[in-house]
């Protein structure tokens, strides 16, 4: 009884992260390519700067633990992404891109992953260099 139990819990626990996102565990398990010694509040300004002269609404900055979370929209169709994650006296970046899944059919299957910004995290990268 005790393993259904742990078992069930397990899977409510994956299932309930982001209901209709792709899981940010997908996005932790890439390699890191871009790495900054700078303050992870740092990145979070510069971030924020780049979505917003890209047309980005920035609208939500979350905090899980030591990470940073920057969500942003563009329309009602495009959400990205940005995770800042401290690691010691770095900072790793990583992103997502996401737009909504016009051919659900009515299942209402929320998002379709559209892989990683390139042109944004690009951005973050020139200014964090030219600044760090």
């Amino acid at each position: 009884m005790q393993r259904s139990s742990i078992f069930l819990v397990a899977a409510l626990g994956v299932a309930g992260c982001a209901p209709g996102y792709t899981s940010a565990s997908f996005v932790y398990a890439e390699p890191a390519r871009y790495v900054y010694v700078v303050p992870v509040d740092r990145v979070v300004v510069v971030t924020r700067e780049v979505l917003v002269n890209r047309g980005w609404t920035v609208y939500r900055v979350e905090r899980d633990g030591p990470n940073r979370i920057i969500w942003a929209r563009q329309g009602d169709d495009h959400i990205v992404r940005i995770f800042a994650n401290p690691d010691g006296e770095r900072v790793v970046v990583r992103g997502l891109a996401e737009e909504r899944n016009r051919h659900d059919r009515g299942r209402h299957e929320g998002w379709a992953k559209r892989g990683e910004p390139r042109e944004i995290i690009t951005d973050i990268d020139v200014k964090l260099r030219a600044r760090g």
